[in-house]
């Protein structure tokens, strides 16, 4: 690239921002940001598990609740990090025995996170919690037949799960995802 498109291409950048600046001003509003449906891995930056099963699996990601949840193989008592921060719902053992001990986090875009089977829980209902702040601990209580968290967006009214992508994709049944969920 010689130093004329260079020039031009940063000059077309910088315009295309003070656009984009000038609509959000004469608006009067800032539209609904991405960031609101942006989930991190529910674990430490720079680390990888294997989806053990991912959405629609075949075992028991099926029907409303659990379609688009993903069971990853984290090891017992390993960190589960918020995906995204918010206001906890539920910090103990669900009303629904199959989930043993699981979080529900409320985010402000109205939908929530659920993080079930876990060993422990650490936060109490109504705490806020930022993104990357270790919430509870993986573990196998309620229906689960080893160690592993299963973790998925949904309608905090209904416990429906909601499609949703972690980190901007849809990590599939297999893949080893590798976190940049930081701590906070």
């Amino acid at each position: 690239m010689n130093r004329t498109t260079g020039v031009r291409r940063r000059l077309a950048a910088m315009a295309g921002a003070m656009v984009a600046a000038a609509g959000i001003m004469l608006s009067g509003a800032i539209p609904a940001s991405a960031a609101d449906y942006y989930y991190e891995l529910p674990y430490p930056a720079g680390e990888a598990y294997q989806v053990t099963q991912g959405p629609e699996g075949t075992y028991s990601h099926t029907g409303p609740y659990n379609e688009y949840a993903w069971d990853f193989g984290l090891p017992a008592n390993y960190e589960v990090s918020a995906a995204q921060g918010g206001t906890v719902l539920v910090s103990d053992w669900s009303p629904y025995w199959q989930n043993g001990i699981e979080v529900i986090i409320r985010h402000s875009n109205g939908q929530c996170t659920h993080y079930a089977h876990l060993n422990r829980a650490i936060y109490n209902t109504g705490d806020w919690v930022p993104q990357g702040r270790v919430i509870g601990w993986s573990g196998s209580t309620g229906a689960s037949t080893a160690p592993h968290l299963h973790f998925q967006v949904i309608d905090c009214n209904t416990r429906v799960g909601i499609p949703a992508s972690l980190q901007g994709w849809v990590p599939h049944t297999g893949s080893w995802p590798v976190s940049v969920n930081s701590y906070a």
